[in-house]
C-alpha cells in the first residue's frame, strides 16, 4: 500500500477492503464509547503514508480519503451498524433474535453513569442520517439511505422489475 508505482484509487480500494475491513471487524454489533472511535480514527493515519504526506504538508485527512475515494472509518462504522439493524428489524417476530432485541437484563444497578447500549448508538446514528425505525421495513429505501443514495445491485434489481 505504500509502493511509490501503485495508483492512489488501487491503494485505496486495498485499504477499503483490506486495512478497513480487519479494524471494523464486528463492528455492527459493537456499542461504540468515544475512545473506540477515537482510536480508529487514528489508526487511518495509513492514509498519510500511502499518499506519502505528513502533517507538515498541510493536506486533511478529507482530502486524502477523497483522492482515495476511501470513505471514513467514522462512517463506514455507522453504516454497518444500521445496516445489521435493519437486517434485524426486518426479521419475524417469533424469530430468536427479536425475541432478545428487546430483553432486558435484571440485577443491581451500578454506580455512576452506565454504558452507553448497542441500542443507544444506533438511535443516534439513525437520528444523524435522519432515518426512522419504520424505514428498515423497504430494503432498497434503508439501503440506498445508508450509502448515501448510490445505486444498489437491489436497486438495480427493481428497476429492472418495473420496466
Amino acid at each position: 500500500m505504500t509502493a511509490r508505482g501503485a495508483s492512489l484509487k488501487v491503494k485505496g480500494k486495498l485499504y477499503s477492503l483490506y486495512a478497513q475491513c480487519v479494524m471494523m471487524y464486528g463492528s455492527k454489533i459493537w456499542a461504540m464509547k468515544v475512545e473506540d472511535m477515537q482510536r480508529l480514527q487514528r489508526a487511518e493515519k495509513m492514509i498519510r503514508w500511502m499518499c506519502g504526506v505528513t502533517l507538515k504538508d498541510g493536506k486533511t485527512s478529507e482530502e486524502l480519503r477523497e483522492r482515495l475515494d476511501v470513505v471514513s472509518v467514522s462512517k463506514r462504522v455507522r453504516q454497518n451498524r444500521l445496516r445489521w439493524f435493519g437486517h434485524v428489524e426486518r426479521k419475524d417476530e417469533d424469530d430468536w433474535i427479536s425475541a432478545c432485541r428487546d430483553l432486558s437484563v435484571a440485577g443491581e444497578k451500578r454506580r455512576g453513569r452506565r454504558r452507553t447500549t448497542w441500542k443507544e448508538c444506533v438511535a443516534d446514528d439513525m437520528r444523524k442520517m435522519e432515518l426512522r425505525r419504520e424505514d428498515a421495513q423497504d430494503r432498497v429505501l434503508w439501503k440506498n439511505s445508508i450509502l448515501g443514495n448510490r445505486p444498489t445491485r437491489a436497486s438495480a434489481e427493481t428497476r429492472t422489475l418495473k420496466r
